[in-house]
């Protein structure tokens, strides 16, 4: 991909920092039950084929994320619903990959956390090329709490390993999306979760796991934030940062004060 491709497919990714005085959308809450839906999703006139973590038995584009209390039990059946078997995983440390058979409800239990946000996805090459990616958040709730769930997306690869095709190892990888939250500019200035529209002088969370193939790296123009949580790189937590290194599978949680206004 040419340098100026790639830029312009990242600015169509991009996400809006909005400081302005409109109140933040209301978190979801940790659900009872979720399915596992296949389905299709058109980035940029790419029609292509998708796994989610949904809230209903209603296709959805978008992952459900899961919002839970600190160091409390969460209990939630997982149902099925693509023709091949998974496995529920996460970042969790210690957490054992729960089976989940094609077509079947399965029960898992997730145990009481401490705070902070974690991976949770589908353990398999379909599960994750399809995008089978989403975040569980953890306390941090006494401010507004925002979440970036970032994918890079390449048509050819995710129809090979939806008609059951398997990725050989050394394949070179060319993405030609990269969404936020399975969004591209403009739709990411309607996600309620995603786009941080906070008032001058408040504070806020933000969430960010990259679960895409590809290493990435955050700028945040005009502003620095506090990095609270990274998994993959721990040294740097207590830094104040304006760019952050996000290796693949990285999940971070920074803190951003919005200290001027306007749109970044």
């Amino acid at each position: 991909m040419l340098l100026s491709e790639w830029t312009e497919a990242a600015r169509r990714s991009c996400l809006v920092l909005l400081l302005s005085p409109v109140f933040w959308g209301v978190a979801q809450s940790s659900p009872d039950t979720l399915w596992i839906q296949p389905g299709e999703f058109i980035l940029s006139g790419d029609t292509m084929p998708a796994l989610r973590w949904s809230y209903s038995a209603e296709w959805d584009t978008v992952n459900a994320h899961v919002v839970l209390p600190v160091e409390q039990d969460w209990q939630v059946v997982v149902v099925n619903m693509d023709s091949m078997p998974h496995s529920f995983a996460t970042s969790i440390p210690g957490w054992d990959a729960v089976a989940l058979e094609a077509g079947d409800t399965t029960e898992v239990v997730v145990p009481g956390l401490a705070q902070g946000s974690y991976r949770m996805y589908l353990d398999s090459e379909r599960g994750q090329v399809l995008g089978g990616t989403s975040i569980i958040q953890v306390g941090f709730d006494d401010l507004p709490h925002f979440h970036w769930n970032l994918g890079d997306w390449e048509q050819d690869r995710m129809n090979m390993v939806a008609e059951g095709g398997s990725i050989e190892e050394g394949t070179p990888y060319v993405p030609r999306q990269f969404s936020i939250n399975e969004r591209i500019y403009p739709n990411t200035l309607t996600d309620p979760f995603g786009h941080v529209d906070i008032a001058m002088g408040d504070t806020c969370y933000i969430s960010i796991a990259n679960q895409g193939t590809m290493d990435h790296v955050l700028h945040f123009h005009g502003f620095h934030v506090d990095i609270l949580q990274s998994t993959h790189l721990p040294e740097r937590v207590g830094w104040n940062k304006d760019t952050l290194p996000f290796p693949r599978s990285e999940v971070s949680v920074v803190r951003l004060v919005a200290f001027q206004s306007g749109a970044y």
